[in-house]
C-alpha cells in the first residue's frame, strides 16, 4: 500500500491518475460481479451452468464491440463525461440484474452493463495517456492497473458475502450502491483543470489519433487489422486468446467447482475466488521483472504447464473436502486456489513483455488494436465453454479440464521460445 501511495505521488497529475485508477476498480468489480453468485443463481433460477457462463460471454461480448464506438464518442461528449455516463450505466444495470425474475432480465442486465463498461478503458487510460509524461506514464500505468486489480478482488470478497448472509438480490443492490457513491468521489476528486492543461494533445489521425469522421473511422478500423501475419504475431493472437479463455473460465467458475463441485459451501468458494485473485495481485509484481531477466517464451510455457498440473489436481477437491475439517479445508484450498493464481496470472506480463517485442516494428499500433480484439474474443468464450461443458458433464469435472488449455498454452509459448 506504501508503494501504491509513492507511486501516486510520483505521478504528474495524482488527482487524475488516482481518480481514474479508483473508476478502474470500479470497472473491473463489476465486470466480475456475476461469479461469485453463480451456484445461487442456478439454484434460485433454475438455469444451468451454460446459461450462467452465457451471462459473462454477453458482458465481454457487448464490452468488445462497443469499445472502438466508446473511442470516438470520447474525443466528442468529453471523456470525463463518458466516464461517468459508463458508471452510472453499470450501477443501473447491477440494479436491473437485482430485481431480475428471469434470465432474459439477467442477459438485458448483462447486455446494459457491458455497453456502459465499454466505455471505460478507451477514456481512462488515454486520460492518463493525456496528462502524464514519458517519464511518469510507466508508474501511472502501474497505479491504473493495481486499481483494477483491487476491484477484482473485492468483488468475491463484497458481493459473495453479502450473497451468502442476504441473498445474491441485495448483494447485487449493495453493489449497486457502491457504484453510484464511487462515481460522485471521482467527479468530486477527479481535476477538470488537469484534464485541460495535460501535456499531450490528440495527435492527428496520421499520427495515432482517435477517428473524427466516419470516413477517418473506417480508415482507423482498416489500419487496425493491417497487421503483417508473421509466425510470431500468429503466435501471440492465440496465446492471448487461450490466456483469456484460460483466466475467464477459471475466474468464473471458481466459486462454483468449490461450492458446488466440492459441497464446500459459496463462502468457501469465494474466499478461493479470492484467494486466486490475491495470487494472481502478487504474481504480476514479480513476473513482469522475471520476463526481463530470463526467456520469455520458456518463463510462459513453464507457467502453463505450473497452471495445468495446479488446475489438473483440484480433481482431489472433493476428497479433501469430504475428509478435512472446515478450518482445514479452508486453509487447504486457499493456499491452493492462491497457488493457482499466482501461476496463472504470472503468463499475463509474460505475454505483454513478448508482444511489445513485436510492437516495436512500424505497425505497433495496429498490433495491439488486434491483441485487445483477441484478449475480448477469448473473455468471451472462456465462461461458455466452461459452462458448457459444465451443464453436461458437472462442474466437477469441467473445472479440472481446463487444464488442456492450460497445457495448449504452455506449448504455444514453447514454440515461441524456439522460435526466438
Amino acid at each position: 500500500m506504501r508503494k501504491t501511495l509513492r507511486n501516486v505521488t510520483a505521478v504528474k497529475q495524482p488527482r487524475t491518475v488516482s481518480s481514474v485508477s479508483l473508476g478502474h476498480g470500479v470497472n473491473e468489480f463489476f465486470s466480475v460481479i456475476i461469479p461469485p453468485i453463480i451456484p445461487l443463481l442456478v439454484s434460485d433460477l433454475g438455469i444451468s451452468y451454460a446459461q450462467a457462463g452465457f451471462l459473462l460471454t454477453v458482458f465481454f461480448l457487448m464490452y468488445s464491440i462497443f469499445q472502438l464506438p466508446a473511442g470516438l464518442l470520447a474525443d466528442r461528449i468529453g471523456k470525463k463525461r463518458l466516464l461517468v455516463a459508463g458508471f452510472a450505466g453499470m450501477s443501473g444495470a447491477i440494479i436491473l440484474a437485482s430485481v431480475a425474475i428471469s434470465y432474459e432480465m439477467l442477459i438485458l442486465a448483462q447486455v446494459i452493463s457491458g455497453v456502459s463498461g465499454s466505455t471505460f478503458h478507451p477514456a481512462g487510460m488515454s486520460l492518463i495517456s493525456d496528462v502524464e509524461s514519458d517519464e511518469t506514464e510507466g508508474k501511472a500505468m502501474g497505479v491504473f492497473g493495481f486499481g483494477g486489480m483491487v476491484g477484482t478482488m473485492a468483488s468475491p470478497v463484497v458481493v459473495g458475502g453479502i450473497a451468502v448472509i442476504a441473498g445474491w438480490r441485495i448483494a447485487l443492490a449493495a453493489a449497486a450502491v457502491l457504484g453510484v457513491i464511487v462515481t460522485i468521489v471521482f467527479i468530486v476528486v477527479f481535476d477538470d483543470e488537469e484534464e485541460r492543461t495535460g501535456n499531450r494533445s490528440e495527435p492527428a489521425l496520421g499520427d495515432g489519433g482517435r477517428p473524427q469522421t466516419i470516413q477517418e473511422g473506417f480508415q482507423f478500423i482498416r489500419r487496425t487489422i493491417n497487421v503483417p501475419l508473421t509466425s510470431g504475431v500468429l503466435i501471440l493472437l492465440c496465446v492471448t486468446i487461450l490466456v483469456s479463455i484460460q483466466s475467464r473460465a477459471i475466474q468464473t467458475f471458481t466459486t462454483a467447482y468449490i461450492a458446488d463441485g466440492a459441497g464446500a459451501g459459496t463462502s468457501v468458494g469465494n474466499l478461493g475466488f479470492f484467494a486466486l485473485l490475491l495470487g494472481g495481485s502478487i504474481s504480476s509484481l514479480w513476473a513482469g521483472d522475471l520476463a526481463d531477466r530470463f526467456d520469455r517464451g520458456t518463463l510462459g510455457a513453464v507457467a502453463g504447464v505450473g497452471t495445468a498440473i495446479l488446475v489438473a489436481a483440484t480433481l482431489l477437491v472433493p476428497t479433501v473436502a469430504g475428509t478435512a475439517t472446515s478450518w482445514i479445508l479452508l486453509i487447504v484450498l486457499s493456499l491452493w486456489f492462491f497457488a493457482i493464481g499466482a501461476v496463472m496470472y504470472a503468463c499475463v506480463p509474460v505475454k505483454n513483455a513478448l508482444i511489445s517485442e513485436e510492437a516495436e516494428q512500424q505497425y505497433s499500433g495496429s498490433l495491439f488494436g488486434v491483441v485487445q480484439t483477441s484478449s475480448a474474443a477469448g473473455s468471451a468464450i472462456g465462461p461458455s465453454l466452461l459452462g458448457a461443458v459444465a451443464t453436461n458433464w458437472g462442474v466437477a469435472a469441467a473445472y479440472p479440464a481446463i487444464a488442456a488449455i492450460s497445457l495448449l498454452l504452455a506449448g504455444l509459448f514453447g514454440l515461441l521460445s524456439l522460435s526466438g
